[in-house]
Formats: C-alpha cells, sequence, structure tokens
C-alpha cells in the first residue's frame, strides 16, 4: 500500500479557500440582515398614522383636477348627484352649465399640447370669476368644463353663462398669449325642467353644447 503525500500547497490552498467561503457567508449574512433591518423600517413607517396635514392633502389629490384646481370628474359627478337628490328632497330647483371651448383641437395642432392646457386654465379661471362661492366647478368629459347652480332657475343660470361667454371671448389667456382668446359653446340645463337625474342632465347640457357648436360656437343654448 503506497502512502500517500501530504502536499503543502494543495493544503495550503484548502486553508484559503474556507477563509474566503466564510468570509463570503459573513457578507452574505450581512447583507441579509441589513436588508431586513431596512423592510422592517419600511413597514413601521407605512403603519405610522397619517398627520392631519397628510391626511388634507391626499383628500385634496383624490379629489382635485391636478391642471384647473377644480374637482374632477368622479368628484363633481358625486357632487352633482347629491345636489340633485337635496333638490328633490326640498323642492327647488337646479341649473348646470357645461362650457366646450371652440376649436380646441386646431389650436392644439397648432400650438402644441402646452397651450391647449394654458386655454383650459385660463377658461377655469375666468369661469370662477363669474359664480358664487355656492356655485361648483369642475372638470366634465375632457376639455369640457362644468358648474352646478344650486337654488337656481334657469334664467338666471342663463344671465351667468353670458357674463362666461362675453368673458372669454374678450380676454387673453395671460401675458405670453396675449394674441389668443378663447371662445366657447355653452349648454344650460335645469331641473325639473330638462331631466331628473345626474346622467341625464349632464347628456343634455352636452347635447345643447354641441348644438350651439353646431351652430357656430361663441353661443349660449337652453334649449
Amino acid at each position: 500500500m503506497t502512502e500517500k503525500k501530504y502536499d503543502v500547497d494543495e493544503g495550503w490552498a484548502f486553508a484559503k479557500e474556507n477563509k474566503f467561503s466564510k468570509m463570503v457567508n459573513e457578507t452574505r449574512f450581512d447583507r441579509a440582515k441589513f436588508k431586513a433591518t431596512k423592510n422592517r423600517e419600511t413597514a413601521e413607517r407605512e403603519r405610522k398614522p397619517l398627520t392631519e396635514a397628510e391626511m388634507a392633502e391626499f383628500e385634496k389629490a383624490s379629489t382635485i383636477d391636478a391642471l384647473t384646481g377644480v374637482l374632477n370628474f368622479k368628484t363633481f359627478y358625486r357632487k352633482l348627484d347629491y345636489e340633485l337628490r337635496r333638490a328633490k328632497r326640498y323642492k327647488r330647483p337646479l341649473s348646470l352649465m357645461l362650457v366646450q371651448l371652440d376649436n380646441l383641437d386646431n389650436c392644439k395642432r397648432q400650438y402644441g399640447a402646452m397651450v391647449e392646457d394654458e386655454m383650459v386654465k385660463s377658461a377655469v379661471r375666468l369661469i370662477l370669476g363669474c359664480i358664487r362661492d355656492v356655485d361648483v366647478c369642475g372638470r366634465a368629459e375632457g376639455s369640457d368644463i362644468a358648474v352646478i347652480f344650486p337654488e337656481t332657475y334657469s334664467s338666471k343660470a342663463m344671465v351667468v353663462a353670458e357674463r362666461v361667454r362675453d368673458k372669454l371671448r374678450s380676454e387673453s389667456i395671460n401675458n405670453d398669449l396675449r394674441h389668443l382668446r378663447v371662445t366657447a359653446s355653452i349648454g344650460v340645463v335645469s331641473f325639473p325642467t330638462h331631466a331628473r337625474d345626474e346622467h341625464d342632465l349632464l347628456q343634455k347640457a352636452l347635447q345643447f353644447a354641441g348644438h350651439a357648436r353646431e351652430e357656430g360656437g361663441d353661443m349660449v343654448f337652453n334649449g
């Protein structure tokens, strides 16, 4: 039986391998420990109750249209449903105005999407200057803007709509776009004359605004 000789170099290589393996394992352990600690800290932060300011900011972001600062469509539609139920309960009038900006697509093609956004923001700013604090302004479909007039008959809403139309056509969008003017096709409907639920009321307003646009725009139509 031949005796196996001990190879010094082989033993040294084996020792180095064991030392390296130990370092690798320790590094892996440290990384896993660090990751677990970070995950635990993240979970603890997520469980931390929101402050009143954070809650208010979160609520605002979920209800407000980011471009214009008025109610987004989903929130506006819920508000219309609420105001309409209130009008039915107390047998009070309610009117709705829907504003469609004329030639918006042409302006977008000619000047770009940023100018289109400026036109919508300018329109909202001018509309807000024409309505009461109790009236509710919001985004409707696409770039359309709508206003709920609680406790308001159609004749009074028409007066406001004509004021909005005049403001839009006479004032520039902003200081940088003084050469551009905005005109609008506006539909005005009321409860209970034109419809008795929020969906039909909004559809009727869209129909009336569409009729005003077909007649050449820069017009208020009430049926």
